[in-house]
């Protein structure tokens, strides 16, 4: 596995290389210097663009993820997959003081409360989050985390980002004792993500399958 520095390193290569070849094709030098520029920003911008944005890899955003552990966002999403719960929980606190954004703040603040076992204050904070479009999902975690079923089916009404669906699909299942429909929901809810938002949800299903939830009744 290549560090950043490495990559970096074949990155400088990779255009010097590029860079003799048009010389010797016979190429202006503002054309050379142009197209090495374009070829350079590709590869320092637009490949962490896909692997966080666009692909469907979790092999390939795990590898980037291990050479970028250092930033908070990054290091939660790797914990998920290879941290344990202590991990977990000092990334999202992390996150949550150093990102001032609202939904930032909303959706890792939330799942930092998954992770605490904490429903009464998740179902809270989903009333007031200033992105509405996470306040019936993550409503329905916390009344499918104490038990209640009516609340939980009712949030479950209201959403409508299909990642969102299956994934609360998946977790009301687990709650319920069906495995093979968590399992089949997980995969879907999978299926509907890509990027760094696949890596995140397949990990978290994963993690509430070894016992986040609480068993108190609302």
């Amino acid at each position: 596995m290549f560090s950043k520095y490495a990559n970096f390193i074949l990155v400088i290569i990779f255009s010097a290389l590029l860079a003799v070849a048009l010389f010797l094709s016979g190429l202006q030098t503002w054309l050379v210097f142009t197209i090495v520029m374009v070829f350079t920003f590709i590869l320092t911008m637009g490949y962490p663009f896909y692997i966080i944005y666009r692909t469907r890899s979790l092999k390939l955003i795990d590898r980037y993820l291990a050479n970028h552990r250092n930033k908070p966002i990054f290091s939660y999403a790797y914990a998920l997959a290879h941290g344990t719960d202590k991990e977990i929980i000092d990334s999202l606190n992390k996150i949550v003081k150093s990102y001032p954004q609202a939904e930032v703040q909303d959706v890792y603040n939330a799942n930092l409360l998954v992770f605490q076992k904490d429903w009464r204050r998740l179902i809270d904070s989903s009333k007031s989050m200033h992105t509405t479009f996470y306040r019936d999902y993550y409503a329905g975690i916390g009344y499918t985390m104490s038990n209640n079923k009516e609340k939980s089916s009712e949030a479950l009404s209201k959403v409508r980002t299909p990642w969102m669906v299956h994934s609360l699909k998946a977790i009301i299942a687990l709650k319920q004792g069906q495995k093979d429909l968590f399992q089949k929901e997980t995969v879907l809810a999978t299926r509907q993500a890509v990027g760094m938002q696949r890596y995140v949800l397949h990990h978290m299903l994963n993690r509430m399958a070894e016992g986040v939830f609480s068993t108190e009744e609302a």
